[in-house]
């Protein structure tokens, strides 16, 4: 499968805004594109937001899948550094020509997955044959497994310079510990990156990861907050869209209404991870000029005094 061209299998293909993208019919994990989601995610004012904040210089999708969110990053950073990492090898060939197809490129492909320092080398990785999107690094009873590369965000960050903004997705079915591990170097030092992560419990558990302490870690080292899924339409900073951050304390209660988001515990949400405030490089709200911030404390007074 790893060596067949996807003209060869059944394809279909959805147009979302001037992007189109070609999938497996069958397959789950394509058709999912067709969902209200994705078509929320082109038209979200989340990309012109964090073009203002940080002017992400290097961005990398973790979880490529067929190349979508890939395709979105290189559409609103057109000169940005674009890396993609997806360990499923049909999908590679994917990738490729759903960029080709719209005349995008982007600069590094890992077909591996992303984990910790510890697992070097090479790993097996499991395969959901039903739904692409669902495939685990440790595998459900009955799934085929396939042999492939480790990396590391700290290794795919070694080059990145302190003053270049950052954008990550984080997408990996479970995985997320072990690819917030690899890259604990680079989340340290560096002032100017922005992480959105799939924070699936179900998913975590089935990694052998615990949730709870998974997300105390988080809330003990950065700024950590609940994506609202769908941004407002008149949102212009990043304070629209992150909100109040998830405050030490807090893991056990915030995981168990995770997993109450849908049926059978299968709740999931996205998280937004920055440095903490007193690190990062960047405003999450519109920096006011100081002029006009006193004329608008004049304007205030005066109207106190009219009144």
């Amino acid at each position: 499968m790893a060596d067949e061209n996807p003209t060869t299998y059944n394809l279909a293909s959805v147009t979302i805004g001037d992007i189109t993208l070609t999938f497996r019919r069958e397959d789950a994990g394509g058709t999912h594109y067709y969902g209200r989601s994705h078509f929320e995610e082109y038209h979200s004012p989340f990309y012109p937001i964090l073009r203002t904040a940080i002017s992400p210089e290097i961005c990398i999708d973790v979880g490529a899948n067929y190349g979508y969110t890939g395709l979105l990053m290189r559409r609103a950073f057109p000169k940005c550094a674009l890396t993609l990492v997806e360990p499923i090898p049909w999908l590679a060939e994917f990738i490729h020509t759903n960029f080709a197809a719209n005349g995008m490129k982007f600069d590094c492909f890992h077909s591996a997955i992303a984990s910790n320092g510890s697992e070097t080398g090479r790993s097996l990785f499991g395969l959901n044959e039903k739904g692409s999107q669902d495939s685990r690094v440790t595998p459900l009873k009955g799934w085929p497994v396939v042999e492939t590369d480790v990396v590391t965000l700290d290794k795919i960050t070694a080059d990145v310079s302190e003053s270049q903004g950052v954008y990550i997705k984080i997408d990996t079915q479970g995985w997320e510990e072990h690819v917030f591990a690899g890259g604990y170097e680079f989340l340290s030092r560096h002032p100017k990156w922005f992480i959105k992560t799939e924070f699936a419990p179900q998913w975590m558990d089935s990694q052998g990861s615990d949730p709870v302490n998974m997300l105390r870690d988080l809330t003990a080292r950065y700024d950590v907050f609940e994506s609202p899924g769908r941004q407002r339409w008149n949102s212009s900073t990043l304070e629209d869209i992150l909100g109040t951050p998830l405050h030490s304390g807090c893991e056990f209660e915030f995981v168990d209404y995770v997993r109450k988001l849908a049926m059978h515990g299968r709740g999931w949400v996205d998280l937004y991870v920055l440095p903490p405030a007193h690190r990062r490089t960047f405003h999450t709200a519109r920096r006011v000029n100081p002029v006009n911030r006193i004329k608008q404390a004049w304007n205030r007074w005066l109207s106190t005094r009219r009144s």
